[in-house]
Parts: structure tokens; sequence; C-alpha cells
């Protein structure tokens, strides 16, 4: 017995370093220095959200200004880092090796302004293990040529270090993408209206900078038995909400606006307003 609990013992110390060994890093970077690997994976993924901006959560729903949906092969590892390092020391690690590889910064964040680190752990990453103190948290988002990466580091309230990276090959963007659907099938509804403003009017100049020479309609529908009183509403909402992306540096030559009421009953069902980004077909600036 004691035989078999010094076997089973010796198993246990070598297995992370087997694991490590096994399983080949993408892209060539080197893990941190005496780092744990205490978790991987590699899977396709049909639709992986890159978080592009802090995050929260509304109502049960994650929300971001800013995010790209990808199709691609997911490499998710998370690793454990040595007694004495903190936080930024492993994601800095990361980060620099790929700088190296000419990788370009879409977004990155430290502390609290990334968002609570439960919802990083448990909702972007599926990693309980990742859910710290929000002050210690770093996060970036980068591209390369052929790969986009999300990389991740916190301190947990027992002291210890974890390092997140999820590294996405052979991407496209889904259609899930609002720039996508709307090439695809000529509009698409601004989900984040009327509740937020600044994700709505991101949202819009995304969309206009996604395609620079398509002229753009904001259509904005609204609920009610007064005709006249829906076409008033909702054409000072789509006037307003055009004014607000113009602030925002939106090319008013590009975007019109217009309010459509409740002439069109079956875009509304039971909400109360609905606003819509509509491409005019063939016409090109």
């Amino acid at each position: 017995m004691k035989q078999y609990l010094k076997t089973l013992a010796l198993l246990l110390l070598v297995t992370p370093a087997l694991q490590a060994a096994e399983f080949e890093i993408p892209l060539q970077l080197n893990p941190f220095p005496q780092s744990q690997l205490i978790s991987s994976e590699q899977r396709q993924e049909p639709d992986y959200r890159l978080m592009l901006s802090g995050i929260m959560k509304i109502n049960g729903r994650i929300r971001t200004d800013r995010d790209q949906r990808l199709q691609a092969s997911l490499s998710r590892m998370t690793w454990q880092l040595p007694d004495g390092y903190d936080p930024q020391s492993g994601f800095s690690f990361l980060r620099a090796q790929l700088d190296d590889r000419g990788a370009q910064v879409m977004f990155e964040c430290s502390g609290r302004q990334c968002g609570p680190s439960s919802i990083w752990a448990n909702d972007v990453f599926d990693q309980s293990r990742l859910y710290g103190i929000d002050n210690t948290q770093f996060y970036a988002a980068m591209r390369l040529d052929q790969a986009h990466v999300a990389l991740y580091a916190v301190r947990r309230g027992n002291g210890r270090v974890f390092l997140h990276m999820d590294v996405l090959e052979n991407e496209s963007q889904t259609v899930s993408d609002p720039v996508a659907v709307l090439a695809q099938q000529g509009y698409v509804e601004l989900q984040n209206w009327p509740e937020s403003s600044d994700r709505t009017v991101a949202s819009v100049l995304d969309m206009m900078q996604g395609m620079p020479n398509q002229e753009l309609w904001l259509v904005v529908h609204w609920q009610g038995q007064d005709l006249e009183l829906t076409l008033r509403q909702s054409q000072e909402a789509a006037d307003r909400l055009l004014r607000q992306v113009v602030d925002k540096g939106g090319d008013v030559r590009q975007l019109k606006a217009r309010g459509v009421g409740s002439l069109v009953p079956s875009v509304l069902g039971s909400r109360r307003q609905v606003a819509i980004v509509v491409m005019r077909r063939g016409s090109g600036r």
C-alpha cells in the first residue's frame, strides 16, 4: 500500500510536466518559466466572441461596446504561475512574444476597467479558476496575419496567479457580426437600442467603416395606435440617433434617418421600439 501511494504521488507530480510537454503552444510561443499548464484544449469554435472593450452583464446577458465574432480553430490554455510572480509578469511575458511576431493590439485593459473578473472567468473563458480580484486583471485582444489572440491574467483571493490564452487560427467572421449580416441580408437590427446609445452609436460607426461606399439608412419603428404620432416620434428618435453618430465622427453624407412609425407592425412584434440599419443596394457613393 505504501508503495502504491508513493507511485501515485510521483504520477501526480510529473503529470503537469507531461501535459506541458505533450501540448504544443500555438504560434511558437514559450510558456512562462516554471509555470504549470493546468488546462488545455483544442477544438473548432463556430461562434467565438472576441471582446474588444470592457464587459458587464445586463439582464443576464454580456454587454460590451465592441466585439468581433469568429469561426476558428481554438487553442485554449491556462497556466498557474510560480509563487512570487504577479499577473502582470505572466501577461507581459506572452504579450512581448506576440509583439515580436508583429501582433497588433485591438484592445487592452487592466484592473476594474476590464469589468468583473467573474464574467471573464465563467462566461468568456469558461475557466472558473480565473475568477480573481478585479483590480489585478490584465486583458488584451491582439491580431496577427493568420490568427487572433485573447490574453488574460489575474490573481485569485488565495494569492495564486493564473495566466490564460485563447489562440484562434484559420478564422473567418461569422454572420453574427453586424457588418457581415448587413452585407448578407441588406439590413441588421441594432440590438443595444434604445437601452444603450453609446453601444448603438459604436455599432453604427463600425458598419459605416466596414462599408464606406454604401449609403446606409437608420430606420426607426415605433409602436402605437395613432399613426401620425408614431411617425413623428420615430422620426425624432431617428434624427436624434443620427446626430449622435455624426457627433462621434460619422459622415452625414453616408447615413440617412427615417422614422416609419407603426407602418410595419411585423417588425415590432410586441416591442415598443426597434431601430434597424438598412443598406440601400446599388447606392455606392
